[in-house]
Parts: structure tokens; C-alpha cells; sequence
């Protein structure tokens, strides 16, 4: 008789149950398999939380190994030594997929396994698959190992609702325009966490996100990346940037009766980012998901910040203040009924592309 496919369902455990479990009880080592960056980052804060306390400091305190670049025992041995200065850490090996290697190899099953039965109790060790496919009879082997294994699942909708809740934090937000920003989302908690990241800038004065302010801050954004407007004018292109302003503006939905606010908006955050890179001290800083949050930058962060260096070679302190000014004298005269909106954003997309 065939033996049946290990499919690995009985490690199967929602985000919210695992968090509590593995805090409880804080294994030595974990095979994680979780694709969603956001999750993962939300469990080593509350793992060092726990396991390391306030003194926690990630340049000090979190080891990341890839298996493209080492296997896995020389993150054993690195974990197997002991430090005089008893520095506790959280350290991970990202399996990265390669050609004629599926999982772990079955060789380093051995040195885990010696491992396991000794760890140090400075180190917790994350093996970590970010694949959103997989096929588990590929880990099959290190079952019953001491190893914990945990296959997070993502997919509840009750969940997702619940952390989209606790996302918002301070924020007044309904169940119902909840369910209505998740009618415009993939179902990955990374996509949801950079659009709530969004909303969260856009009410930051009201303190409240409602439906409207959903359809017009990621309603429209489904129809055009915000990057694409920014772009166009760090680029300098002027057609480019008012075709995106036209396709939005042609659009008859009630939901996109304030374009043009929306649009001032996100040229707003576009200079008030190219002015913090002003300063040397942030300019410097490491490329990261932090740096990249503070600069309001959402997406493929790294070729953005290259663009927006390469145009600051031309930006002084005096077209920055100019860049402020287009936008304030803008923003007042939308306010005004006899103004043509469609004059307002021609002359400030002319105005900052030409500064």
C-alpha cells in the first residue's frame, strides 16, 4: 500500500494562536514556514520582548544566515558558541530556493539534531521558509527532532479583520469600512500593512479613517501607483504626470471628487521627503523598511530613493521653499469655487517640474 503524502496539516495554526504559543513557550529552534514580511517582523519584536527585554538592539541582537550563502551548520556552530559577554540573540537561516536543493538537505540533519539536544540557551534559532509554495514532504525528516514546526496560516478572514484592527491602533475605524478596504486588497497582510500605513498619513489629523477616505486614498491608488506620479516629476515629465492626473480626474465615481486634494497630498509627501534627505545624518541611514516608512515611501523603495537623490543633485534649500509654496498657494486656491481645477494642477505640476 502507498504510503500517504505527508502534507504537513497538522502544524498548520493561525498567526494569533502561534504568537501565543511560541511566546509561552519560547523554543530553541523553529522550522517557520511564513511569507508575509510584516508577520514575521511583528514576531521578533515580541520574541525579543520576551526572550531579550528592553535592551534589545537588532544590530547587536539578530543574526540572519541564507542558505545561498552557507548551509546550516555553520549557523550551528555559530549558534553552538558561547559568548563571554552572554549577548542573548535571535538568529535566522532564510531558506532560499536553488536548483536541485528542496528544503533542508537530509546531510544536515545530524549537526541540527546534536544541536537539539544541547542548545545554547543564548539563542533562539528561526529556520525560516518564506516560500509561499512548498511541498512539506521535503522537511519531512526533521518530524519528531525536538524542532518546532509551525506552517502559519493566513487565509482567515476573521484574523485578518482582527489585525487590520489592531494595525490602526488610536485610530476610529469601523468593521465596516474595514471589510471595504479589504475589497480592494490582495489577501497578503504585507499589501494590507503598506495601504494602512497610507490611511494612517492621510487621517492623521482626524484620527479617524472612514469609507470615503478608503476610496480616495487606495481606492485610487488601484487604478495607478502613486510612485508612477512621483516619477514623472522627479523625472521632469510633465505630460506624464498630468495623464495620470487626467485618467483619475475623467473617472465619473462620486469617490473621486476630491482628485486634485489627493493629488496635492501625495506631492506633499513627495518634497517633504526630498527635505528630510536633505539631512546628511538620514540620507546615510541604511536603505531599510525604516527609513523607507519615514520617507512615506510604499513601494520598491530602493530604486525610489535613487531617484529621489539623483534629483536633489539639482535641489537647493531655496527650490525646496519654492516647492512648498507652488503646493500651499495650490492647496488654497482649490478651496476657492471660481478656480479651474484643472488650471491649478497644470500650473503646480509646471511649477515643481520646472523648479
Amino acid at each position: 500500500m502507498a504510503k500517504a503524502k505527508n502534507d504537513g496539516k497538522k502544524y498548520i495554526v493561525p498567526f494569533s494562536a502561534f504568537k501565543k504559543k511560541v511566546i509561552k513557550e519560547m523554543p530553541p529552534a523553529m522550522l517557520l514556514f511564513l511569507s508575509e514580511k510584516v508577520l514575521l517582523d511583528e514576531l521578533i519584536k515580541e520574541v525579543a520582548a520576551k526572550f531579550i527585554g528592553k535592551g534589545y538592539n537588532p544590530k547587536n541582537n539578530l543574526v540572519k544566515f541564507y542558505s545561498d550563502e552557507c548551509e546550516i551548520e555553520e549557523v550551528i556552530n555559530e549558534c553552538s558558541n558561547l559568548s563571554f559577554l552572554s549577548d542573548k540573540r535571535i538568529v535566522i537561516y532564510k531558506l532560499v530556493k536553488r536548483t536541485g536543493v528542496r528544503g533542508i538537505q537530509k546531510s544536515s540533519k545530524e549537526g541540527l539534531l546534536n544541536y537539539l539536544k544541547n542548545p545554547n540557551p543564548d539563542n533562539i534559532l528561526i529556520i525560516l521558509n518564506s516560500d509561499k509554495e512548498f511541498t512539506f514532504s521535503n522537511f519531512e525528516d526533521f518530524e519528531d527532532t525536538g524542532l518546532g514546526i509551525y506552517i502559519i496560516n493566513t487565509d482567515s478572514e476573521t484574523e485578518i479583520i482582527q489585525w487590520v484592527k489592531d494595525e490602526f491602533e488610536d485610530y476610529k475605524i469601523s468593521e465596516e469600512t474595514i471589510e471595504h478596504l479589504l475589497l480592494f486588497m490582495n489577501p497578503s497582510y504585507d499589501e494590507i500593512h503598506s495601504e494602512i500605513e497610507k490611511l494612517k498619513t492621510y487621517c492623521i489629523n482626524a484620527k479617524e479613517v472612514t469609507i470615503t477616505d478608503v476610496n480616495l486614498c487606495v481606492g485610487m491608488t488601484k487604478n495607478f501607483d502613486e510612485n508612477n506620479l512621483f516619477e514623472a516629476i522627479l523625472n521632469r515629465d510633465f505630460n506624464g504626470a498630468m495623464s495620470i492626473y487626467n485618467s483619475l480626474n475623467s473617472k465619473q465615481e462620486a469617490s473621486y471628487k476630491e482628485t486634485e486634494i489627493y493629488l496635492i497630498n501625495l506631492v506633499g509627501w513627495l518634497f517633504i521627503a526630498l527635505h528630510k534627505l536633505q539631512n546628511s545624518e538620514l540620507a546615510s541611514r541604511p536603505e531599510d523598511f525604516t527609513l523607507f516608512r519615514e520617507l512615506k515611501i510604499w513601494k520598491d523603495g530602493h530604486r525610489m530613493i535613487g531617484l529621489y537623490k539623483k534629483y536633489m543633485k539639482d535641489l537647493n534649500e531655496l527650490k525646496i521653499k519654492k516647492a512648498f509654496e507652488y503646493i500651499y498657494t495650490a492647496d488654497r486656491s482649490l478651496k476657492s469655487s471660481s478656480q479651474d481645477k484643472l488650471l491649478v494642477i497644470n500650473n503646480l505640476i509646471h511649477n515643481l517640474i520646472n523648479l
